[in-house]
C-alpha cells in the first residue's frame, strides 16, 4: 500500500508529503480515521494498522505523524476538547432559559467523541510517553483550559483559580459517570433486566446531577448578591 491519502476533496496526494500544506492534510486525515474508528470500538479494539489503511497510507507512514498509539489519540484529545472550547464560547451567558448546569450539559454533549476519551485520558492514553511529549501535552492542554475556564468565569462570578477547580471536578465526574453509564456489554445485558436495572444509570441524567452538586457547593464562596447556581 503506498502512502497515498484521499484529500478532503477526495484528491489523492501520489507522492510523499513534503509541503507543510500537505503534512497537515495527512496528519488530519490519519486523526479524522482514529476518530471514525473509536466511534465504534473500544481504545483496546483499535490497532495502528487498520487506521493507516483507513487514511490511504502505511503504518510506517503513519509512525512519520505519531509515534504510539497514545500519541495518536492525545493529539486527538486536544483537537476535540478545542471544539469543545469554541462551542463553550459560542454559548451566550445562561441566563433565564439556560442554567449553568445546563449549559456545561449541552456543551458536553455535544462532543461524546472528547466524553470517551476524556474517560480513559489519565488511565490510558497519559501511560507510556516519554518526559518530553507529556510536556508537549500539558503544554497544548493548558491554553484551553483558560479558556474554557474563562468561559466558566462568564457564567458565575467566579476567580480564575475557581473556575480551573471546577472544571477538575466537572472532569473528574465526567470520567466516573461516562465509566458507570458505559458498562461492557456483557454487563449491560444483565442490567437490561430485573432486578438489576435499578444499577443501571443514564449518563445525561446523573453528569447533570453532578454538575448541579459542584456549583451548588461553590454558591457558599460566591459573593452576596451575585448569580445563583442552577
Amino acid at each position: 500500500m503506498s502512502d497515498t491519502p484521499q484529500s478532503h476533496s477526495g484528491c489523492a496526494i501520489r507522492q510523499r508529503a513534503k509541503s507543510p500544506q500537505q503534512k497537515a492534510l495527512r496528519r488530519q486525515q490519519i486523526l479524522d480515521a482514529a476518530a471514525q474508528r473509536f466511534t465504534s470500538a473500544a481504545f483496546d479494539k483499535v490497532n495502528l494498522v487498520d487506521i493507516a489503511a483507513d487514511a490511504g497510507i502505511t503504518k510506517a507512514a503513519l509512525y512519520r505523524y505519531f509515534r504510539s498509539k497514545e500519541t495518536l489519540f492525545l493529539a486527538l484529545y486536544l483537537q476535540q476538547m478545542e471544539a469543545l472550547v469554541q462551542s463553550a464560547e459560542q454559548l451566550s451567558a445562561p441566563g433565564e432559559q439556560l442554567g449553568v448546569a445546563d449549559a456545561c450539559l449541552q456543551v458536553i454533549e455535544q462532543h461524546p467523541l472528547f466524553c470517551g476519551l476524556n474517560a480513559i485520558i489519565h488511565t490510558v492514553l497519559e501511560q507510556n510517553l516519554t518526559v518530553d511529549e507529556a510536556r508537549a501535552f500539558k503544554t497544548e492542554l493548558l491554553p484551553l483550559m483558560a479558556r474554557f475556564a474563562s468561559q466558566i468565569s462568564r457564567w458565575l462570578p467566579l476567580t480564575n483559580d475557581q473556575a480551573i477547580g471546577l472544571l477538575h471536578h466537572i472532569q473528574a465526574s465526567m470520567i466516573g459517570c461516562w465509566h458507570i453509564a458505559h458498562p461492557g456489554d456483557t454487563t449491560l445485558e444483565v442490567m437490561s433486566q430485573p432486578p438489576f436495572t435499578l444499577l443501571k444509570v443514564e449518563f445525561r441524567q446523573i453528569f447533570r446531577q453532578h454538575i448541579q452538586w459542584l456549583i451548588s457547593g461553590l454558591s457558599e464562596q460566591l459573593p452576596p448578591g451575585s448569580q445563583e447556581p442552577s
